[in-house]
């Protein structure tokens, strides 16, 4: 099935001068940074089959103004071998 569809044409505005308070910049920029870990075990499953669990964790820490906070995300992978 094909549709005919016809361009149609968008108006914009413009406009000179902005509404609302005006934004200062913060004294320091907020940092951040984001590192990755990866732990791994083993299990016996039975005679021929292991467990694999990957575990990773993303650490990510916030720096602003002197004051740090750090999240901590982890997941887990298995899988059987």
């Amino acid at each position: 099935m094909i549709l005919n569809v016809e361009p149609r044409s968008v108006r914009r505005v413009r406009r000179s001068r902005m509404d609302g308070d005006s934004v200062t910049a913060p004294s320091s920029v907020p940092r951040t940074t984001q590192k990755e870990y990866v732990t791994q075990s083993v299990t016996k499953m039975s005679e021929s089959k292991y467990k694999v669990t990957d575990t990773i964790y993303n650490v990510i820490t916030y720096d602003r103004n002197g004051k740090a906070s750090v999240s901590t995300n982890i997941r887990y992978l298995d899988y059987i071998v």
